[in-house]
């Protein structure tokens, strides 16, 4: 028997300083085509006690229940889909009347506005138990040999990513969700489900089965979690911020380079908190004799650094890290830098351009080479004039190849937005070093 799912939210609806329970039933035992029963429990010093149900609440999607600003006997008014789609959603007005709210939202009035408030149970809140907010990387097995990574995004439930065999390094898309501590994921190929996992999680990680869209092939499938994320974000003055996410790895073969990476990831913080205090500090004194000196656009300054975990093993790293930049004007920038380190004599060391490749080989011609073709046959406006340029970019690297990160501007118009350039290993290893960190991929 299946474990019964399920989505949940907290929310301090009456004030008090505890939360209160919201827990949407999913399947057809807890529902029907006029929606699912949602559980509601009241939050106590002690815990949670029953305050009542509701009926026909839509399973989760975008927009089915909100926790509206509005009271009714000191509680939130609930505002439930009852119709519509999209711009033409409808919804019904749940008040409390002293001791519980409304059954059945669908013979209640329809509000005549788009309620304002916070949409909960969107897409999966009661999965927190299983993949907090923010990102992860996996490494697992498919069947009894064939080595997977994985990197997954997910809020509320909601999960996307890619994974790929280690074999290949071709990323594979996936989009799904999880409730409690279940995951459903499917396997896409642009809009076509070409795959499904189905995973339950266990002591160590998750253990489930991979299945073929027609059902003909399926095998078991696990995965342990490598990488989780730290943030950090200050809000500076006015409607300025900076924010910083990095990857700290689990298990002591990734611990080793936790230290180096939030070294970098913070001094860069740090340097654009100072850069933000610093140029606001110079025009306060104009500001504060004209508060719309600065202009709207102005005053929203942005820094934000993220990172995507691109290859795992316990002795070499890469990490392609992010940054978008917004200063006033138009519009922000943004631009890709390299988190790529190896075990070298025992200590994490940086992995630069040139440790990969053979200095007695012509590597420069061969991967700038590559890199100008595919440029130019894409149509980047202006591409580099020589092999040398072409290799001044972030580089990462996975068992598809190294991949070189351009940002706008640097080989076309702002219009044109990045381009990335896989130069896959059929290329590379006839230059790379034998001794040098990508050597497992030599042959």
């Amino acid at each position: 028997m299946l474990p019964t799912e399920y989505r949940a939210a907290v929310t301090d609806l009456n004030g008090d300083g505890l939360s209160e329970g919201l827990v949407l039933m999913l399947g057809r035992h807890w529902g029907g085509t006029g929606g699912q029963s949602m559980f509601l429990f009241r939050g106590t010093q002690s815990g949670f006690v029953w305050l009542g149900r509701m009926t026909c609440v839509r399973a989760p999607m975008e927009g089915s229940v909100c926790v509206t600003k509005t009271k009714t006997k000191g509680w939130r008014d609930l505002a439930v889909r009852v119709r519509g789609h999209g711009a033409q959603q409808k919804y019904a007005a749940m008040k409390f009347d002293g001791a519980r709210y409304p059954l059945n939202p669908t013979v209640q009035s329809v509000m005549a506005d788009w309620p304002d408030g916070e949409f909960v149970l969107v897409s999966g809140d009661g999965s927190a138990k299983a993949l907090a907010a923010g990102r992860t990387y996996f490494t697992g097995l498919l069947g009894k040999a064939t080595r997977l990574q994985m990197g997954l995004e997910h809020q509320r439930g909601r999960v996307s990513g890619t994974y790929y065999y280690e074999k290949y390094g071709t990323p594979i898309s996936l989009e799904g969700e999880t409730s409690a501590n279940r995951m459903m994921l499917k396997e896409m190929s642009g809009k076509k489900v070409t795959a499904t996992f189905t995973l339950t999680k266990q002591a160590t990680g998750w253990a489930g089965e991979w299945r073929s869209a027609d059902g003909r092939k399926k095998y078991p499938l696990r995965f342990e979690p490598v990488a989780a994320v730290q943030a950090r974000t200050e809000q500076g003055p006015y409607e300025s911020s900076c924010t910083t996410t990095y990857p700290q790895f689990i298990g002591v073969g990734g611990q080793r380079f936790n230290a180096v990476i939030a070294k970098g990831f913070l001094e860069r913080y740090r340097k654009s908190c100072e850069e933000f205090d610093g140029t606001f500090l110079k025009l306060a004194a104009e500001v504060k004799k004209n508060p719309d000196a600065l202009g709207a656009s102005y005053k929203r300054w942005t820094f934000q650094d993220s990172a995507t975990v691109r290859y795992f093993s316990p002795d070499l790293i890469s990490v392609r890290g992010h940054n978008y930049e917004y200063t006033g004007g138009a519009h922000g920038n943004y631009y890709d830098f390299p988190v790529n380190y190896w075990l070298k004599n025992g200590r994490a060391a940086q992995v630069n351009l040139v440790d990969l490749f053979s200095p007695r080989k012509n590597w420069q011609s061969t991967v700038g080479g590559f890199i100008r073709r595919n440029l130019k046959k894409r149509g980047a406006s202006w591409p580099p004039k020589t092999d040398k340029e072409a290799i001044e970019a972030a580089f990462t690297f996975s068992p598809a190849g190294v991949e070189f990160h351009f940002a706008p501007y640097a080989v076309g118009s702002y219009a044109e937005g990045s381009y990335h350039v896989l130069v896959p290993f059929t290329v590379l290893r006839p230059v790379l070093r034998a001794d040098g960190p990508l050597a497992r991929w030599t042959k």
